[in-house]
């Protein structure tokens, strides 16, 4: 009658060579992704290290101030003696008038002069000015003008 057929599994040998080949697979996946995730991170460092160490070799100052004959022009000398150069905004305000003159790169060891203009409400003579010197990177300079 019916002959029963004896069902028969896969040998243990190629057992173990499909269980090695996926486990193999797996972990060279694991391993490959990884070893992206690492460099991405240690890149991240490198470049976040780096631009902390130029914020902290950023150095500038303001060096002198004046205003022209009507007083419509304020003339602001900054003077970069740091090791990079600086993108500096320049605020300059009164407590009734406000002016600012933005992205003046200056290099290292240079000196430049921004002029920040008041057309519209001309300085008057003993206004105290305050000017703040902002770089990008966050740091500031300030200085206090009064007008002769």
């Amino acid at each position: 009658m019916w002959k029963l057929r004896r069902s028969r599994g896969v040998s243990p040998v190629i057992a173990t060579i499909i269980l090695s080949v996926v486990v193999i697979a797996v972990g060279g996946g694991v391993w490959s992704y990884s070893q992206g995730a690492a460099t991405v991170i240690a890149e991240n460092y490198v470049d976040d290290k780096l631009t902390l160490l130029d914020e902290v070799l950023e150095r500038f100052n303001v060096e002198h101030v004046c205003n022209n004959s009507d007083r419509s022009l304020l003339f602001v000398w900054v003077y970069n003696y740091g090791d990079v150069d600086v993108v500096i905004d320049l605020y300059a305000n009164t407590t009734e008038e406000y002016g600012s003159t933005l992205e003046t790169t200056i290099s290292s060891g240079d000196l430049a002069k921004i002029t920040v203009s008041f057309a519209g409400n001309p300085l008057e003579i003993g206004d105290e000015v305050a000017i703040k010197a902002h770089s990008r990177r966050q740091n500031n300079a300030y200085y206090k003008y009064y007008v002769p």
